[in-house]
């Protein structure tokens, strides 16, 4: 019997480690999975994997796994997902920290469908069950959405008997470790828990708080260089030098010339942008005729918006950005793209580094500090080892390059912190206030914690007491919460100092609500009954901790101040004097309501990115914030006993938020395909209503702008029209149906005289 005190191997030798995928069968592993592992070319596994499935594992031990990127991580989650299955039966959890990330792992793991396996993914929706994932065995989901379907006590979350945790170091991450810590306090001891991770500073700490074997190494499939480049010289850290021009684009043109990509971590999304068309004018000459025309054919297929014209100038050239502000289409063709090895060279944001799977032969970090609220500050060196960890690309690479660049650094410096040093240790982010909040109402309400005493025994099993042990600073944070929760009635307790969860409490913690939140909520229903109206109710969502906002720029600050005196009338909450912290805050989110307000009166997607300084990825993540608070705003309304003409507002209102419409076209987008600009095309062309649709001929309808076969057959199939009235009928948006052009008249002619 193995012991459950953790071990930890620091560094392996690929000699007497190797372990043939057919010794799986030892450990009882079914005939299947080895076979299906041999048909992906898969004959030996790499020592760090070899060890993780001799570390009791496939016996049900729980494991935390700290190696490098690409060394095989997931093809361990996978022979123990798949093991677990096959002989205990259950269901395996994969949690992610990213929907791009859930959705690449979905299209990875649906291979295994083939062995009758059925993997599903879910990340949206926080007021859900989900029931339907009962009919899977591997679910795939974001930390928050699992964390939502446990407020929900979804029923086939107690048949969960794996859980696996992938990118375990978030843990760390201000945003979304309390959420991925709770998870793991309650399903400690419920189901074995395999945790991933690249860099982990205190990872024995970690694995000590899971009770769970520890693999650590450094090895990689791939050779890893790593130096600094200063003023030309391209330093490495066995003390070798190599020469290059003075300038660091010099790296990546180095890089495409021997046939490679480079991938380059910039600070902000501007500089990505920027780096990216300086590079592409350089990579450009180096392009092969048959890439420059499937590179053109790349930048035609997308869209026109600011965002993306910036985009088709530089991937034209062979180059791309990659941050935040894409919209999900586009980014996923970028990382389509470089894949493939269209794209030469890529410039990035820390956030690429998170779990996309994109390695490059080359990766250079041009930037090791960046601007906070606080001034400039370093980069951590656990996100810059994440950098660093997508060098190297296994089955093409036999060695992969890492490279700091040193501005006015010392490279001596750099090399000590980022190369040399080793990752800051995590600390448990339930000493975020907001985060223990939440978490602390979703205890009493959603998971039947009763008393106080039972509320400090389920926070001793989490990492943040783990970390700290210290009781009194434990039941002090709980009380200052529960007092918080009591007094804006979010629970109430008897005469037996039980805790009553009442149905404002239930409501906020399902939705997935920040208690604080619900109580800004709660504090301006009375104004919205008395004046129901846009701008005050988006202003109020841009207030909320849930809602990010826009930045407010010194020179608009003036203009929104003016907007919010001409609109104060409407507003829910007085204007802060000038010199009051509040101020700039209050003005970001002025700013953020009108571009919701200016979004329901249908102010092209284009006009909005360029007039409020924003990108595609931006404009989209605020109305799908939007969009979730206002399903809140309206739940909770309920709950509180709104009138039936407010509910009745705020849904319609909801819709137009939804759509992007103004009032008239609610009906028209009901309909499918109909989106804000075809049912505004509709409506101008005299189609104000569905009964009008349904009156008109098929070639009426044809003749509007944006209505094609397609679209038409999915409208009329939703009436429960007969498709075949339509076989017969030209679709201006093919080709061939086109009207053809006259032939242009030849010169010298009167024909071309007079046209």
């Amino acid at each position: 019997m193995l012991s459950t005190k953790p071990k930890a191997y620091k560094r392996f030798s690929p000699i007497g480690y190797a372990m043939q995928v057919d010794e799986l069968s030892k450990f009882g592993v079914d005939e299947r999975i080895i076979r299906k592992i041999k048909e992906r070319g898969i004959s030996e596994f790499y020592p760090p994997q070899a060890e993780a499935l001799r570390s009791g594992v496939l016996n049900g031990e729980n494991l935390l796994l700290a190696i490098p990127t690409a060394s095989g991580k997931t093809l361990v989650a996978e022979i123990v997902m798949l093991h677990k299955l096959f002989t205990g039966g259950g269901k395996a959890v994969y949690l992610v920290p990213l929907k791009a990330l859930a959705e690449e792992k979905y299209r990875e793991f649906k291979t295994w469908e083939d062995l009758g396996v059925r993997v599903a993914v879910t990340t949206g929706d926080y007021d859900s069950s989900e029931e339907w994932l009962g009919k899977y065995d591997i679910i795939i989901a974001t930390s928050e959405k699992f964390d939502s379907l446990l407020r929900h006590k979804s029923r086939w979350i107690r048949d969960v008997t794996l859980i696996v945790a992938d990118e375990i170091h978030l843990l760390g991450s201000y945003d979304r470790g309390a959420t991925l810590e709770m998870i793991l306090s309650h399903m400690l001891g419920k189901a074995q828990i395999l945790g991933l991770s690249a860099t982990v500073g205190n990872a024995e700490e970690l694995a000590e708080w899971l009770n769970a074997k520890l693999v650590v190494s450094d090895w990689r499939p791939v050779k890893l260089r790593k130096g600094v480049f200063a003023h030309g010289q391209l330093i490495w850290e066995d003390g070798k030098v190599d020469k290059f021009p003075p300038q660091w684009d010099s790296l990546v043109i180095d890089a495409v010339k021997k046939g490679k990509q480079a991938l380059v971590f910039v600070n902000t999304r501007r500089s990505a942008e920027k780096e990216a068309g300086m590079l592409g004018k350089k990579v450009r000459r180096l392009l092969t005729k048959p890439e420059a025309r499937r590179l053109k054919e790349l930048a035609e297929s997308l869209e026109s918006n600011p965002t993306n014209d910036k985009l088709k100038e530089v991937l034209v050239n062979g180059a791309a950005f990659h941050h935040a502000g894409l919209g999900r289409a586009e980014r996923t063709l970028i990382e389509d793209a470089f894949r493939e090895g269209l794209i030469k060279v890529l410039t990035a944001t820390p956030t690429l580094a998170m779990g996309v799977n994109l390695p490059s032969f080359r990766v250079i970090i041009r930037d090791t500090k960046r601007y906070s609220t606080f001034g400039w500050s370093d980069i951590p060196v656990l996100e810059i080892q994440q950098m660093i960890g997508r060098a190297g690309r296994p089955k093409y690479d036999k060695e992969g390059e890492a490279i700091i660049v040193a501005k006015t650094e010392k490279p001596e410096e750099l090399m000590e912190k980022y190369i040399f040093g080793k990752p800051e240790k995590l600390f448990s982010m339930l000493s975020n206030d907001a985060a223990f909040r939440s978490q602390v109402l979703a205890l009493i309400t959603n998971f039947g914690v009763e008393s106080f005493r039972e509320l400090i025994g389920f926070l001793e099993k989490t990492f943040y007491y783990h970390q700290r042990k210290d009781l009194e600073i434990l039941e002090g944070k709980a009380k200052s919460i529960v007092y918080f929760l009591l007094e804006n009635e979010f629970i109430d307790i008897d005469l037996n100092d039980s805790f009553i969860a009442l149905p404002f409490g239930i409501r906020t913690s399902q939705l997935y609500l920040d208690p604080l939140t619900a109580k800004k909520f709660k504090d301006a229903l009375p104004q919205i009954e008395e004046n129901p109206n846009p701008l005050g109710i988006f202003q109020l969502l841009a207030s909320t901790p849930d809602m990010g906002t826009l930045s407010i720029k010194r020179k608009e600050q003036e203009s929104y101040l003016d907007y919010a005196y001409e609109m104060e009338d409407y507003l829910y909450r007085s204007i802060p004097y000038w010199e009051d912290y509040e101020f700039q805050k209050f003005l970001s989110e002025v700013k953020t309501a009108k571009l919701l307000l200016d979004w329901i009166n249908e102010v092209s997607e284009a006009k909005l990115i360029e007039a409020y300084g924003i990108d595609t990825g931006d404009l989209y993540r605020i109305i799908e914030l939007a969009d979730w608070l206002m399903y809140s705003l309206i739940e909770l309304a309920k709950v509180l006993n709104a009138g039936g003409e407010t509910i009745k507002y705020l849904r319609r209102l909801h819709l137009r938020l939804k759509h992007g419409v103004r009032e008239e076209l609610l009906e028209l987008v009901e309909l499918p395909m109909i989106g804000r600009r075809r049912a505004r095309a509709l409506y101008n062309a005299g189609f104000k209503n569905v009964n009008d649709i349904v009156k008109a001929k098929p070639s009426e309808l044809l003749a509007v702008e944006g209505i094609g076969v397609k679209v038409l057959e999915r409208i009329y199939r939703h009436f429960g029209v007969e498709l075949p009235l339509l076989k017969n009928i030209k679709d201006p948006d093919k080709p061939e149906d086109k009207p053809k052009e006259k032939p242009k008249p030849k010169k010298g002619t009167l024909d071309y005289f007079l046209k």
